[in-house]
């Protein structure tokens, strides 16, 4: 049984689209991104998930079952952390966490609470109002893992966080894929998300418009290649790139012996192509996926859209 499937999920605020024939699924043991920059739609799907929203059409199943809108399907067996979490101020972190353990199964808690605080720096007997953002950000991530759930929906867990404490947040979603836990992690930060997830979804304007395993979606965007040429050989100038013969490549710079190229897909014409004249060194220039990411919102930026939710 795949324990989250999303089926044309659209949710529209009267004429802004939210989300729109939004369809992924997530298998166990696995760590799905869910990118977009801010208002790009993931908060609005994740509420959809949750029941917090009720879509317009399309359906969201989470153990095989269908959720309904107002109704906690499963939330015992999920662990959620919203991209806004809050919790009253007055309550100590122990007392807020105990609360929050009790609306699920509250009994397996305490003791892996303990455990997460220690690993993640936090004081548990300080009260919500004097911790600073980053500390309370961490008592989020304790409430999401500490009943350490079948399904985890993380909605920007490292925000606020420094670098280090961000370290061991992603090592505690690998940990939990490891114990076969379905990890949804929706983040605009692209690091992160190359880091630990195998597959992810881009969302732009509220639509899918890239589903992929990481290492597709960046091999599909254009890679960069730079060569030198031979000084005093035959070659009395840097050649101009063939562009109509080299199909998905183009010209970026000629400067001196230097030609600096850009390139779709394989790489086997451009070698041919250059193996007919005396190179000095040639420098590659491995795509990332944040850089994937920016061309193929430069590629495929529409204008005229709805702004999101």
């Amino acid at each position: 049984m795949t324990p989250l499937e999303i089926q044309s999920l659209t949710k529209w605020y009267g004429s802004v689209r939210g989300i729109e024939d939004v369809s992924f699924d997530i298998q166990q043991g696995e760590i799905f991104g869910y990118l977009g920059p801010n208002g790009s739609g993931k908060t609005t799907t994740i509420r959809c998930i949750m029941g917090l929203l009720k879509p317009g059409n399309g359906s969201v199943r989470v153990f095989g079952k269908s959720v309904r809108h107002g109704m906690a399907t499963g939330h015992n067996r999920i662990g959620y952390l919203p991209g806004d979490f809050r919790i009253l101020g007055a309550l100590k972190g122990e007392r807020a966490l105990d609360v929050l353990a009790s609306l699920g199964d509250g009994g397996k808690a305490k003791n892996k609470r303990l455990e997460l605080a220690e690993r993640l720096g936090l004081n548990l007997k300080r009260r919500i109002w004097t911790l600073s953002k980053g500390n309370r950000q961490k008592v989020g991530i304790i409430y999401a893992f500490q009943h350490e759930p079948e399904i985890l929906i993380l909605d920007e867990p490292t925000s606020g966080l420094d670098p280090l404490i961000s370290q061991v947040v992603l090592d505690l979603i690998r940990q939990a894929a490891d114990n076969s836990a379905t990890v949804m992690l929706s983040s605009h930060d692209l690091a992160e998300v190359s880091a630990v997830c195998g597959r992810a979804a881009i969302l732009r304007q509220g639509r899918i418009v890239e589903l992929s395993h990481i290492s597709d979606i960046v091999s599909e965007r254009e890679s960069q290649l730079k060569i030198w040429f031979v000084e005093g050989t035959d070659v009395p100038d840097v050649p101009d790139v063939p562009v109509e013969r080299l199909a998905g490549v183009r010209q970026i710079e000629r400067n001196g012996q230097m030609l600096h190229i850009a390139y779709h897909g394989r790489i086997d014409a451009v070698l041919k192509w250059l193996a007919q004249f005396p190179i000095s060194r040639i420098k590659t220039h491995e795509t990332s996926l944040e850089e994937a990411f920016m061309q193929y919102y430069d590629v495929t930026a529409d204008k005229g859209e709805g702004k999101q939710s």
